[in-house]
């Protein structure tokens, strides 16, 4: 019989990759990882770690046992919000991760509705980056996430065994002062601002490959990630930017203007979440009122989910 407290040691052998750097995490001694995983063995009847070097590295067996121990985790977590909603009579707290663009469009809206038509329910938000989204929904330590990625990119690791619910697609824009002279163009290509100088998020690879295959490097005037920020050192004349269509929706500063940039896959924004977790009341409220929002975006915002 598995024991759900050897999954756990387990889990964390693998992710630290030593049994006392998972004593150290889970804040136990040395002895009783090693005591637990030699029990998880016998449990099974074949090694789940072999030694390689210095360090550890999983069985075929150590593998399959992670992937269902993240599947139990999942359960037991789902468990313990769904009690927690019924005893709060349909309230709860939903833990959410969210991309930038989302904190400013998607999420101020959904805590206001939230306020108005279910006060019992709260969330709490860490703004991340989809890879670490990604990684804080699997390991528990968010219940709902808010991700995105490039309509043409393969389904990206790790969500394979997890539920993904399309809300909307957005466009890359270019930020420019209104008298630009690109600013009449309904859309404009990369090309033509081989010139120019930038303002630009810090995660901007996809940007640089793209000036590269046109045969242009970028210059750079200042790297900035917040959404404010940029609107200002643009509307300054510092450089124009690349910026997403949603984060630009709640406001953009007077005398500057975005056009679409042509021929640029569109974004996908997705909420990620462990199908167990479709179950929580709390869960599915907030679920269903992102997903509200999302459609209430679209006439002005990008398009339909891909």
């Amino acid at each position: 019989m598995l024991d759900v407290h050897q999954l756990k040691v387990l889990t964390e052998v693998a992710r630290t990759g030593s049994y006392t750097a998972a004593a150290t995490s889970l804040g136990y001694t040395q002895p009783a990882v090693s005591y637990q995983m030699r029990r998880l063995q016998q449990a099974v009847g074949t090694p789940v770690v072999t030694r390689i070097g210095r360090g550890l590295r999983l069985t075929e067996t150590g593998r399959a046992l992670v992937q269902h121990a993240d599947a139990i985790f999942s359960m037991l977590r789902a468990a313990d919000q769904e009690v927690s909603s019924l005893v709060a009579r349909g309230g709860g707290l939903v833990r959410m991760v969210a991309f930038q663009s989302s904190c400013v469009t998607l999420l101020p809206a959904l805590i206001a509705r939230l306020r108005v038509s279910h006060p019992g329910v709260r969330v709490t938000v860490v703004q991340a980056e989809p890879v670490e989204a990604r990684h804080l929904i699997r390991t528990g330590e968010a219940d709902l996430g808010l991700l995105c990625n490039w309509e043409n990119e393969d389904l990206p690791d790790g969500e394979g065994t997890m539920r993904r619910v399309e809300l909307m697609t957005d466009r890359r824009c270019v930020l420019m002062p209104e008298d630009d002279p690109l600013a009449g163009q309904t859309d404009v290509d990369l090309a033509e601002l081989a010139s120019r100088d930038w303002v630009m998020e810090s995660f901007r690879d996809r940007f640089l490959a793209a000036c590269t295959n046109l045969g242009f490097e970028p210059r750079i005037a200042a790297t900035v990630d917040d959404v404010s920020a940029i609107q200002a050192l643009v509307a300054a004349g510092l450089g124009i930017s690349l910026v997403s269509e949603m984060a630009l929706s709640p406001y953009v500063v007077p005398g500057l203007v975005h056009r679409p940039l042509r021929h640029w896959p569109r974004r996908r924004t997705y909420a990620l979440l462990w199908p167990d977790m479709a179950a929580v009341p709390a869960v599915v409220t907030v679920l269903n009122e992102v997903r509200a929002i999302a459609a209430d975006l679209l006439p002005t915002v990008g398009g339909p989910p891909a």
